[in-house]
C-alpha cells in the first residue's frame, strides 16, 4: 500500500566487496613478458655481421643496413600479422597455455640462435 511516506526508490543495498587483484600473478605475468621485448633487441649488436656472413649483399656494405632494416621489419610485421591466429588460440584454449607455448618458443629460438 502506498502512501506520502512510502520511499518512492528502493532502500540502497549494501555494496559488494571489491575482488583485490592478484598483484603477484600479474608481476609474475609481467616479469615474462619483459623476455619478449629484450630478446627481439638481442640480436641487434649481431645482425649486421649476420648479413654480411650470410652473402645476401655481395660484399657491397653499402646495403648492409638496408637488409638489416629489412629483416627487423620484417620479424615485426610477422608478429603483427600472427597476433591475431594468436587471440584465437587464445580464447579457445586459455590464457595461460598460450602465454607458456609463446615463452617456450621465444627461449628455445634464443636458445638456437
Amino acid at each position: 500500500q502506498l502512501d506520502e511516506e512510502t520511499p518512492l526508490l528502493p532502500p540502497p543495498q549494501q555494496k559488494k566487496a571489491r575482488t583485490p587483484l592478484p598483484w603477484c600473478q600479474f608481476s609474475i605475468i609481467l616479469f615474462l613478458q619483459l623476455a619478449e621485448p629484450l630478446t627481439s633487441q638481442v640480436i641487434a649488436p649481431f645482425a649486421p655481421q649476420l648479413i654480411r656472413d650470410i652473402g645476401i649483399t655481395n660484399s657491397d656494405e653499402t646495403s648492409v643496413g638496408y637488409y638489416v632494416g629489412l629483416m627487423y621489419s620484417l620479424f615485426f610485421a610477422s608478429q603483427a600479422l600472427t597476433v591475431l591466429h594468436w587471440s584465437r588460440i587464445l580464447d579457445h584454449i586459455g590464457r595461460k597455455p598460450v602465454i607458456l607455448i609463446g615463452l617456450f618458443g621465444l627461449s628455445f629460438s634464443m636458445y638456437c640462435f
